[in-house]
């Protein structure tokens, strides 16, 4: 082969070779979306350089040997360009096996034709040599393959630059400047090669469309070195940053919202509201330790709660300011994650602690009531079994024990019942068997349990409850809690004192209150009254308690459905109330249950 080189020729050599070392360092360096820009450049520098060496041949058969090896690019030129603006965009979800192959077919057939043309001219009609002007030019008459190849190099190029606008169109401000750059670069082929097409052609029949092609490589290539175009920011930007599981925002140094991603709009409800240049403190509105942190340009990790329609989100905000050559403030990223079940699952976990830690002192005080408060009386009234049978004592002695040994057994008998039904309502499953009752009734069995040590005191007892007192519960609970206040009342009342039941309805309710002129209950006593944790206090005549009965009180009331308060003075007396269903159980309410208890007769 013989070459003429010339100024053209020499062009196009030099910027085929340069796009090759593009190519290679791509590859190399490079991954999927930009290796597609590498393959378009591959056929770039093909179609340059071999476009080069065709200027440089003097003779028909030279210049359709080049131009065969031209379209080993020309060819593929525009699927690989689809191919990279289609990954670059982020709108690559049509391109399966078998559109990639139905993309390919025409470039395969395209360089099939033209390999082959001498056999069929359906690519080019005819080819001669052009030796009018400076040096030979090869001139062609177009066949029928020619315009489909170009319809398809068109419509290739125009959906690529059709995809690029949209991306322009959608992104945000801090992006459009890189779109912009390969959006300009994309149609400087389109106006050299429509130019050509035309019949504007300042080279001859020079076509100045590998030119206009070699320019747009090396103009994407510079943005690719300098201004990291084909960097994860934007190329992945859509498919890394919106698929976070966190919420993203990136301010400037004026803190302006320059950025922000698919879950930070979901947790802050922004939806179809531009935020980019707005002040981060529209976000974080009444977060003052937050903003804190951002003021002095802190890094740190903050709890913030918010609002969101109108029920409590915790968040977890990290800040990371962003500082150049560590001096200068540029930014701030934040990374924002929803926390709200996670603090929930703490506040469930701490709330089950708190419960066990009571439960286990209210386990250690259980015991030490079965060991001292059960064992005592108990050994007592052995020992003086075992003196009677030893003849120690003498009968009139054993029947002067008689009062002292009914009081300890009828203590210890009410002791192994509270017991006996606190065991039973730990019981996983335990099931309440509400029926109808009188509660009147249900009183007055009561009371004549306790007639010794109401006639011991001098007491004065009043059953004002309503002969039609009807409620609905279990009625072995609510039979133990009556006990329980009954005996608290004579327990703590003194001498001559008096103990009033009384009864009203409300509604679906129905409220009982036992009343004493007792010594009364201390403020701080009261709140501790139904507390897990559990206290005793002696009676007026040293009887003694363990301080179960008042939680078995609150346990079984609010498993029927009910709730249970105290009014107390100290040396006025006490009043406890219990309000329970005289229907089936619906609900409670704490406001009702305030109203209708005020309106009960002492």
């Amino acid at each position: 082969m013989t070459f003429n080189p010339n100024i053209y020729s020499i062009i196009l050599i030099l910027c085929g070779l340069i796009t090759f070392y593009m190519c290679y360092w791509i590859f190399r360096r490079y991954e999927i979306v930009v290796r597609w820009f590498g393959f378009m450049m591959l056929g770039i520098a093909i179609w340059a350089l071999s476009y080069g060496f065709e200027l440089s041949s003097s003779t028909l058969d030279e210049m359709l040997f080049w131009i065969n090896i031209e379209y080993l690019g020309i060819s593929f030129i525009p699927a690989f360009w689809l191919l990279f603006i289609s990954r670059y965009t982020g709108r690559d979800k049509w391109l399966s096996t078998t559109n990639f192959i139905l993309l390919m077919k025409v470039p395969v057939i395209t360089l099939l034709l033209v390999w082959t043309n001498n056999l069929h001219h359906l690519h080019y009609k005819s080819v001669s040599v052009d030796r009018s002007g400076d040096f030979p030019l090869l001139s062609i008459q177009t066949g029928p393959w020619y315009v489909v190849h170009t319809v398809y190099f068109y419509l290739l190029l125009a959906w690529g630059v059709y995809l690029l606008i949209d991306k322009f169109r959608r992104s945000d401000p801090v992006f459009k400047k890189q779109h912009l750059s390969v959006m300009i670069a994309a149609f400087i082929p389109w106006i050299a090669n429509i130019a050509y097409l035309m019949g504007f052609r300042p080279m001859g029949h020079v076509d100045s469309t590998p030119f206009a092609f070699i320019i747009t490589a090396l103009a994407i290539s510079v943005g690719l070195v300098k201004f990291k175009l084909m960097d994860i920011i934007p190329v992945a930007r859509d498919k890394v940053i919106d698929a976070m599981n966190q919420g993203l925002i990136v301010a400037d140094s004026m803190g302006r919202i320059i950025d922000l991603n698919r879950e930070s709009r979901k947790i802050f409800s922004l939806r179809g509201e531009s935020m980019i240049g707005r002040n981060i403190d529209s976000i974080f509105e009444g977060q003052s330790e937050l903003l804190e942190f951002i003021q002095k340009k802190k890094p740190g990790r903050i709890k913030i709660e918010i609002q969101k329609n109108g029920k409590p989100v915790f968040l977890e905000v990290n800040l990371s300011p962003l500082f150049e050559d560590t001096l200068i403030y540029s930014g701030l990223i934040l990374l924002v994650r929803d926390i709200t079940d996670q603090v929930y699952i703490e506040n469930k976990i701490r709330t089950q602690s708190e419960q066990l830690q009571a439960t286990n002192k209210l386990k250690d005080r259980l015991f030490s009531i079965i060991s001292h408060d059960l064992r005592g009386p108990l050994i007592n009234l052995n020992d003086i079994i075992k003196l009677l049978n030893e003849g120690a004592i003498s009968d009139e002695e054993f029947h002067a024990f008689i009062p002292v040994l009914s009081r300890n057994i009828g203590y210890t008998t009410g002791l192994l019942e509270n017991l006996l039904f606190w065991s039973r309502s730990q019981l996983q499953g335990e099931m309440i068997n509400p029926v109808h009752f009188n509660l009147k009734e249900v009183c007055d069995n009561i009371l004549h349990l306790f007639e010794n040590a109401i006639a011991e005191k001098m007491l004065k007892v009043e059953n004002n409850i309503d002969e039609s007192c009807i409620v609905y519960a279990d009625k072995d609970m609510i039979q133990l809690v009556m006990r329980n206040l009954i005996s608290n009342a004579a327990k703590f009342s003194k001498r001559g004192g008096s103990i009033i039941l009384s009864s009203g309805t409300e509604g679906e309710y129905s409220v009982i209150c036992c009343r004493d002129t007792g010594v009364g209950i201390s403020e701080a006593n009261q709140k501790k009254l139904f507390e897990q944790e559990t206290f005793t206090t002696p009676g007026t005549e040293n009887e003694q308690g363990t301080g179960l009965g008042l939680l078995l009180c609150k346990d079984f009331v609010e498993k029927n459905g009910g709730t249970i308060r105290v009014e107390s003075e100290l040396n006025k007396g006490s009043k406890f109330c219990i309000k329970i269903p005289n229907q089936p159980f619906v609900s409670v309410d704490q406001g009702e249950f305030e109203e209708s208890e005020a309106q009960v007769l002492d």
